[in-house]
C-alpha cells in the first residue's frame, strides 16, 4: 500500500493496487476506486487534516501510543 498526502488539497491518497481504475464511489468525504472486479484500488480522502484530527480524538490512547508514536 502506499500513501500520499497533498498538503495544498488536503487529500490523503491511500493506493491499494496498480490496476486501471474502472469506477469510482464517492461517499462523505471519501472517494473509493475500484477495478474492474469492484477490488479497491484507491481511497482518496478529502478535506484529511479534518479526517485525521476527528479521528484522533476517538481513538483510545493505547492505540495513538502504538501507531502514532514519535519514538522508534
Amino acid at each position: 500500500m502506499k500513501i500520499k498526502y497533498f498538503k495544498e488539497e488536503d487529500i490523503l491518497v491511500m493506493k491499494f493496487s496498480e490496476k486501471p481504475v474502472d469506477d469510482s464511489f464517492e461517499v462523505d468525504n471519501a472517494i473509493l476506486e475500484v477495478d474492474k472486479n469492484n477490488e479497491p484500488v484507491a481511497l482518496e480522502i478529502l478535506h484529511a487534516s479534518e479526517f485525521l484530527d476527528i479521528t484522533s480524538k476517538q481513538l483510545p490512547k493505547e492505540i495513538k501510543q502504538k501507531f502514532f508514536s514519535t519514538s522508534f
